[in-house]
């Protein structure tokens, strides 16, 4: 975790703690707590004295912390304000069992995808719920994709470091071809493919902090993908990942879902694309 560099310290250093503890289900000592969020033991005393106090955290008879039911308020609140949180639960169970694939929903925002729940993949770090990737190509590229021309073209012109323009006509062609599919779908450049196994080899040996590895991982998903979005009906078989535009009132994708295809082997077409018109039919009555 590290420590906090929010511009209000204490508040970084609660939100540190209650980050650790959802990412941690056996629980944490305090001194563990205060080893994972960078603070002095006595700081975290306090910040655990308080929040035990308001129950959003509960020490257990080992003497280890939890997170507590004092928190049940936000989380019906969440529920409330975003109704996709239980009803993608039932979509990314039906979509694991369908295809064997690992799943995750991602929230769409402004300048982010934030991961809100993630099935079947195990303790990948990869796919933490609460994790934020940059809503840049190849990320955004379906969140992107029904948008006009204008807004693209702006949001294209943004991304850092700066796109050249044969990249950016590439990036617009992969833009059609996900809106004629209806999905995206990519795998691993082969050229690259090397490459990314032996960075996950290096960092299996080296054992980084969950979010170093993520954070690597991340950037080398972004320089070796390759879209196969207009060639599924040949290159189905070495597909990595699919995704999944869940769209809102507004006619934009408001959620997707990343599908971790990871090669399928016997899996058709028309298989895929009766489970994602299923999955997307299970969202299509949100309020």
């Amino acid at each position: 975790m590290g420590t906090s560099t929010a511009k209000s310290p204490p508040t970084g250093r609660v939100m540190d703690v209650l980050a650790t503890l959802a990412d941690s289900p056996q629980g944490r000592t305090s001194a563990e707590l205060a080893k994972v969020c960078g603070i002095s033991s006595s700081t975290c005393a306090l910040v655990l004295t308080e929040l035990e106090r308001r129950a959003w955290v509960m020490r257990r008879a080992d003497r280890r912390f939890c997170l507590g039911s004092g928190l049940f308020g936000l989380v019906h609140g969440l529920r409330t304000q975003f109704p996709l949180l239980d009803r993608g639960r039932e979509a990314l169970d039906y979509l694991r069992n369908t295809l064997g694939a690992g799943c995750s929903m991602s929230r769409i925002g402004d300048r982010q995808l934030t991961t809100i729940d993630a099935v079947g993949h195990g303790t990948d770090g990869g796919h933490a719920v609460g994790q934020r990737f940059p809503i840049d190509p190849p990320f955004g590229l379906v969140a992107m994709a029904w948008r006009d021309d204008e807004f693209v073209e702006s949001w294209l012109h943004r991304v850092m470091p700066r796109l050249t323009r044969g990249e950016i006509a590439q990036h617009r062609r992969v833009l059609a071809d996900i809106r004629a599919r209806g999905y995206g779908a990519w795998r691993f450049d082969d050229t690259h493919q090397s490459l990314h196994n032996r960075l996950a080899g290096v960092l299996a040996s080296l054992e980084p902090t969950a979010q170093v590895t993520r954070q690597l991982t991340t950037l080398m998903t972004m320089v070796t993908l390759q879209s196969v979005t207009d060639a599924l009906e040949t290159d189905l078989p070495s597909t990595e990942f699919v995704v999944l535009p869940i769209f809102g009132q507004d006619g934009q994708p408001e959620y997707q879902i990343e599908i971790h295809l990871g090669r399928p082997a016997g899996l058709t077409l028309d298989a895929l694309d009766d489970a994602l018109e299923h999955a997307r039919g299970l969202l299509a009555a949100l309020p």
